[in-house]
């Protein structure tokens, strides 16, 4: 006995079916996402078939969630025993999304509110001579976790490739705003002893003494958009009640490495202003 082919269902048929739109199912067409079955060579005309509906029930719930298509198209051809594990790890984007998008909201309630409570202790101190290799790149606010741990582990690579010591706590510096328009630029900088010749898209430069107010934040605070944020509005507004200049990009340091499991109370980031210590320089 001959199979019967399934029968052909107009564009118009399959998004009522699927409860998605025409000019969706054509986008998806177009991207390679959900291909109609056929499509007449003279008209144009899409056709689908019924079992196309539940590759087209998973991409309408996808984007439920809002997971971008090309994202949806590497779960979708992913093994079915590899899909879970894909989607788990967007939800985990989706939440860390939404914890940054809460530190920002208290933040900036706080702001508008012009609380008078200060968060943090502000020092000063003297920072020595320092030999340092260093890399720039121009990222946006998502992508900069990673740009930070991805450029420290090659700059570490490099170093230790040449059996060159860390001399101090490695940083961030920020020549330039970084948010969702904004892309910086920043420069990941280790500061080491011995001899090293840069690597690819690497600096290696001798930076002088200076002097600079910080902040220390706990491994808690670490990862709290409002913390980090309120230290750099602390530290810049000590900067100005005290007459001094910031002479140099602030910079973030990094006492504990990025998911160390470092304590909740331990110190684990500094954002530090280097300045002048007069009002100007004429």
């Amino acid at each position: 006995m001959t199979d019967l082919p399934e029968p052909l269902l107009t564009i118009s048929h399959f998004a009522r079916l699927s409860r998605l739109s025409p000019k969706a199912l054509r986008l998806y067409d177009a991207l390679g996402l959900l291909r109609p079955a056929q499509v007449d060579p003279a008209s144009g005309y899409r056709f689908y078939v019924a079992g196309q509906l539940e590759e087209a029930r998973l991409i309408g719930l996808l984007r439920r969630l809002e997971m971008p298509l090309p994202q949806i198209q590497e779960l979708l051809r992913a093994p079915g025993a590899d899909r879970a594990e894909l989607l788990a790890q967007y939800w985990q984007g989706l939440q860390r999304g939404m914890r940054e998008k809460e530190g920002l909201v208290a933040y900036l309630t706080g702001y508008f509110g012009q609380k008078e409570t200060q968060m943090f202790e502000i020092r000063e101190r003297e920072v020595p001579p320092l030999q340092v290799i260093g890399k720039r790149g121009q990222v946006h606010l998502g992508e900069l976790p990673a740009f930070i741990a991805c450029t420290f582990q090659e700059l570490q690579r490099h170093l230790a490739a040449q059996d060159a010591p860390f001399a101090g706590a490695p940083y961030t510096l920020f020549y330039g705003e970084v948010g969702a328009d904004s892309d910086g630029p920043v420069e990941v900088c280790i500061p080491f002893l011995g001899q090293v010749s840069p690597g690819q898209g690497m600096t290696v430069r001798r930076e002088p003494a200076f002097r600079e107010a910080y902040a220390t934040l706990t491994g808690a605070q670490r990862g709290q958009v409002q913390a980090i944020l309120t230290a750099h509005d602390e530290v810049a507004g000590w900067l100005k009640q005290h007459g001094k200049t910031l002479a140099r990009p602030a910079r973030e340091v990094y006492l504990q490495p990025q998911g160390g499991g470092e304590g909740e109370r331990q110190a684990a980031l500094e954002v530090a202003y280097p300045y002048w210590a007069e009002r100007s320089r004429g």
